[in-house]
């Protein structure tokens, strides 16, 4: 356990500042399972740099850094990533990156840090919540897109950013628009939430399309503090006990006690516990190249623009004939390929894997095989 709390007076709640603190709390607990070989249990994907120089992680914070102040930035992690966090972010505070005993899902580590928050910074605060592992485009419009749902979130709403769906995708949840939030006059306006829609078939998603008004569900929250802390003590009344006895754990510096108690929270979504339920949701459209690198084919999306006039997406060394549309990652070795089409290469110093484009959501079936197996130190 890593858990660490600042003195930092500038942390502490009753700040004076005349406009709202701004904090990013980022969730960095995620396997990445699907993209396997790469990302491993030691290493999954928002510390690998996928797409630039920078890891995943990285450029997440590196998108928000005119938003707000690094000792504003927070991280959720694995308890044993608490030191990659650290040597990937040393600008950020250490007392600032907490460590998970165990993975409990989206709501217990969203639900902690804002219980953390409130207690630090105050219930005024807005709290962006990103996740760690995406990749974003167009970072500029990103950030008005979080500024004008920032002030959504300051008349009381449950704000999520809606992106512009590019195509009928059955890998995303969707979100359906109602009216105009009232009122608004940030650059991008907001707009209330009628539902969330779970990951549809694809005739339903095309109808969605069809139909408009609809954006996939990236899972990033912007939420005044106390009103998170109220939506959780509505509809998730079970963890607020825990949440107490750890927030007071976290601030003494008791990891023994976070240990005992964060593995009993419920493990749930945040989505399910809190989302759907909330009474003022609001969402802000945005188009702003968004992916979520979910598996080895949209990583191809996202290095588009690298490939060749074969259609081929290289990182490494490969030589092809008669090799189109496929995406070959071999930075140690030669991968050669003839005859190949829609193919997926993935070279790594203990393992190698070959699928084609159309099966690499199912991935994670081998890190299921090898889990079954015992043979974990491939995972």
């Amino acid at each position: 356990m890593s858990i660490e709390h600042s003195a930092n007076p500038a942390t502490a709640a009753g700040s004076t500042d005349a406009s709202p603190q701004i904090a990013i709390v980022i969730p960095a607990g995620g396997g990445g399972t699907r993209l396997w070989p790469r990302s491993r249990q030691a290493t999954p994907k928002q510390f690998l740099d996928l797409v630039s120089q920078r890891s995943m992680l990285q450029e997440t914070v590196d998108r928000v850094e005119a938003l707000t102040s690094p000792d504003r930035v927070y991280v959720i992690t694995n308890a044993k990533h608490v030191g990659p966090v650290r040597k990937q972010l040393p600008e950020i505070p250490h007392a600032n990156i907490v460590g998970e005993p165990q993975g409990r899902d989206s709501a217990p580590a969203i639900g902690l840090m804002a219980a953390l928050l409130e207690r630090t910074i105050g219930p005024d605060a807005i709290m962006i919540v990103l996740p760690a592992d995406h990749v974003i485009l167009k970072p500029g419009q990103f950030q008005e897109v979080l500024r004008s749902a920032a002030a959504v979130a300051q008349d009381g709403y449950l704000v999520t950013v809606g992106i512009e769906p590019i195509g009928p995708d059955t890998g995303f949840g969707y979100i359906q628009r109602g009216e105009a939030v009232e009122g608004h006059t940030g650059a991008i306006p907001g707009y209330t939430v009628k539902q969330f829609r779970e990951k549809p078939k694809l005739e339903v998603a095309e109808g969605y399309l069809a139909e408009g008004g609809y954006y996939w569900n990236a899972g990033m929250f912007i939420v005044r503090v106390g009103v998170l802390r109220d939506l959780y003590r509505a509809h998730v009344p079970d963890m607020e006990e825990s949440f107490a006895t750890i927030v007071d754990a976290i601030l003494a510096g008791d990891d023994q006690t976070v240990a005992n108690v964060f593995p009993a929270l419920r493990k749930i979504s945040f989505d399910y516990a809190v989302a759907e339920n909330a009474d003022r949701v609001a969402v802000v459209p945005a188009d702003i190249d968004w992916s979520d690198v979910g598996d080895w084919s949209r990583l191809a999306e996202v290095l588009a623009h690298t490939q060749g006039e074969d259609g081929n997406v290289v990182v490494g060394h490969h030589v092809g004939v008669d090799t189109t549309g496929s995406l070959i990652y071999s930075p140690k070795r030669l991968i050669a390929t003839i005859g190949m089409e829609d193919l997926i290469v993935i070279d790594t110093p203990d393992a190698i894997l070959i699928c084609p484009k159309s099966r690499s959501q199912d991935v994670k079936q081998v890190v299921d095989a090898l889990r079954e197996r015992g043979e974990h130190h491939l995972l």
